[in-house]
């Protein structure tokens, strides 16, 4: 049986068709995948980003409810003979730095020392000598934290930052 030139080149051209159709499937297919593979990385970065975000924003109203508790206990320290109703006041800031503070801080023993020395002063010569160590480990402990909050939302935990 002759089989016609014509079915063997349709039959051949349907074949080439064929391949090339699944070459073109798998091209098109590989590339789909890639960019959804690339869209969603995108979006992992993205929400990582916000996430480091929304933790900088906490963190910084914690540093600036800190602050405000420090140099309220700074200046009710050294008011001399502080009235008895403003006391109240210098003790709640005391406890709200010892609160906000991590007790494991490298420097909360001796702000905790700093802050007791107001405390027993006496005298308002007491009371200024308290002043200039207190401030200082202050802006330490201020520095430190305002550090930290930028390498948190610059670095990302898994990047070994």
């Amino acid at each position: 049986m002759h089989i016609p030139d014509a079915y063997i080149s349709g039959f051949v051209a349907a074949i080439v068709s064929t391949i090339g159709t699944l070459i073109a499937s798998r091209i098109s297919f590989r590339a789909v995948n890639e960019s959804a593979k690339k869209a969603s990385d995108g979006i992992k970065q993205q929400i990582d980003f916000q996430t480091r975000a929304k933790l900088a924003e906490f963190r910084q109203a914690w540093i600036n409810e800190l602050r405000v508790q420090m140099s309220t206990l700074q200046s009710l320290g050294v008011t001399p003979n502080l009235p008895q109703a403003e006391k109240e006041g210098f003790y709640k800031a005391g406890t709200m730095i010892e609160l906000l503070m991590d007790r494991n801080d490298p420097q909360f023993a001796e702000l905790q020392s700093c802050m007791y020395s107001f405390l027993a002063a006496q005298t308002i010569e007491e009371k200024y000598s308290c002043n200039a160590p207190y401030v200082h480990v202050c802006q330490d402990v201020l520095k430190a934290e305002w550090e930290r909050l930028k390498k948190e939302l610059v670095h990302s935990p898994d990047a070994g930052a």
